[in-house]
């Protein structure tokens, strides 16, 4: 397909004249009619998605501002493109004409497929970050916020059972699309029969269960063994054969001849679900969820609207520490490095502060606690001296190890310590300070002395005002979650979940922008007003 016409810069007459009359000056969708030009870019981004040559297509930009406008209203793709021929208010923000007859709501999703087949889920959220820094709304430097929330993906759990059956029933499925004569020859009627429909565990007895689970796992290695044998190339490279061996192997530790494992197993790796491999399960206090997680940053500056800079789909089961360097990444590429970084006790440590003031970021966020249990000593107990190479226990005795232990390339290596178990066996404090037989011992971050002065900052009054800024980002993930529907994927696949993040994101900041200037307008008038008795007087 090929771009053949592109949206007009300015509301075309009949539109602009009809809403203007029916439309207020405050109304969001005029105004975004009104700054079109200001905000959005011409083609030219959309370029390199299309080919030179072939069927002219929908303007890409005009699809990407309808899917825009459809994550504001939280609609679905069929309700998008209705209204786009239906609403005066969403033709006037689309410098539609009046007549204009729409498109078939697939196109939304033809739209979306191209961006993920080119790898630019952030092109539309991007190029709006640019246009507005453009304006002086977003700008270098700025004070920002970071946080997390999760997401639910379009799963529900499946208990073992379910989980080995239905990826059985799965592969099967797209074996049957894939290679139908190859797959209709393999599988005898009877296996057919057996995972052509969805299982469930109701009204079976445990035993029965337990059974059919490890019949279920060597029919399931059977097929794998077939694939294996004789499978087209087409056949051994389809994605559900390799979810299904993944999940054969973790819920069969033991192979085909061993039952299966007595507790389901659970961590980073685990799929949850054979139509959707990439979710995991998530846990964060009382909390359990099936998804990802999305990581949220966003400016705070008091004279400026608050505008989201970045937006990121994580693994359920990510920790938020290894997420802030790729956000402060992806913040300077834009062009968009803060000042101050708002963050809570995730992301924090003595790594990412000591980085982040290379950068010229002051991290903000309060760092964790010493883990040492209370009544024993803790590591900020003991003097260390790095020039001679010892540490001195709180009771006055001498290490006798130190280790420097290679970290990563450029990185300062992490000491350890040790004491002597003779020494510790014989101090008074032992049992307090450490049970260990082998005595004591340490293991110096290299960035505990930026991590132990934030402790102590921490405490200070000063450092709880200015932190409490950070708590507005936890409306601004309420407002995505309950306004525009982020906690839920409508899509399968953690790409799609990251445009879906993108475009939510992008329709929030131009909902917020045009709330600022028309707050901003009506503050002006309000000043104006205000002059006119005493012009008057004068």
């Amino acid at each position: 397909m090929s771009l053949q016409w592109d949206l007009p810069r300015k509301v075309p007459e009949d539109t602009a004249a009809l809403g203007q009359k029916l439309l207020a000056p405050d109304n969001a969708y005029r105004q975004i009619g009104d700054q079109f030009a200001k905000l959005f870019p011409d083609q030219g981004p959309f370029v390199p998605l299309y080919y030179s040559t072939g069927r002219g297509a929908i303007p890409p930009l005009l699809l990407a501002l309808v899917t825009i406008l459809q994550m504001l209203e939280k609609v679905s793709d069929r309700v998008a493109a209705e209204w786009v021929v239906s609403r005066l208010d969403w033709k006037y923000a689309l410098h539609l004409l009046l007549d204009y007859p729409g498109f078939h709501f697939t196109d939304l999703y033809a739209f979306r497929q191209r961006l993920l087949e080119h790898e630019e889920e952030r092109l539309v959220f991007d190029e709006l970050l640019a246009k507005l820094k453009a304006l002086g709304l977003l700008k270098s430097r700025s004070n920002m916020r970071t946080d997390s929330t999760h997401i639910l993906a379009l799963v529900e759990r499946l208990n073992q059972f379910e989980l080995v059956t239905e990826t059985i029933r799965v592969t099967v499925e797209a074996m049957d699309q894939a290679a139908s004569t190859w797959s209709e020859a393999t599988l005898p009627a009877i296996f057919r029969e057996a995972y052509g429909q969805r299982q469930s565990t109701f009204g079976r007895k445990e035993h029965e269960i337990a059974a059919q689970l490890q019949k279920a796992g060597q029919d399931g290695f059977w097929l794998l063994v077939q694939v294996d044998q004789s499978g087209p190339t087409v056949v051994r490279e389809l994605q559900e054969v390799a979810v299904l061996r993944q999940v054969l192997a973790q819920q069969f530790p033991g192979g085909p001849s061993q039952p299966p494992a007595a507790r389901r197993p659970g961590g980073g790796e685990i799929i949850e679900s054979p139509h959707e491999p990439e979710a995991r399960c998530g846990t964060k206090r009382d909390q359990h969820w099936i998804g990802y997680k999305a990581q949220v940053t966003e400016t705070c500056e008091p004279d400026q609207p608050r505008l989201m800079t970045d937006i990121d789909v994580t693994s359920a089961v990510a920790h938020d520490s290894p997420e802030l360097p790729p956000i402060q990444k992806r913040l300077e590429e834009r062009g968009l490095r803060p000042s101050e970084h708002m963050v809570d006790q995730g992301y924090v440590s003595g790594e990412h502060i000591v980085k982040s003031q290379a950068q010229g970021i002051d991290l903000v966020g309060p760092p964790p606690a010493d883990t040492h249990p209370d009544n024993g000593f803790r590591q900020t107990d003991f003097q260390v001296d790095v020039e001679a190479k010892q540490v001195i226990c709180p009771v006055g005795e001498v290490s006798r190890v130190w280790s420097e232990r290679a970290s990563a390339e450029g990185e300062p290596p992490t000491i350890e310590v040790r004491f002597s178990a003779e020494t510790c066996q014989a101090c008074p404090a032992f049992g307090v300070c450490t049970k260990s037989a082998q005595g004591r011992s340490l293991e110096l971050n290299p960035y505990r002395s930026a991590l132990e002065a934030r402790r102590v900052e921490a405490q200070t009054e000063t450092f709880k005002q200015r932190f409490r800024i950070r708590a507005g980002v936890e409306a601004t993930i309420s407002e995505l979650v309950r306004g525009h529907g982020l906690r839920r994927a409508r899509s399968r696949g953690r790409a799609k979940m990251l445009l879906q993040a993108c475009f939510t994101a992008a329709a929030v900041n131009l909902k917020r922008v045009m709330r600022w200037w028309a707050q901003s307008c009506a503050q002006a008038q309000t000043a104006l007003a205000a002059q006119v008795p005493s012009l008057s007087s004068c």
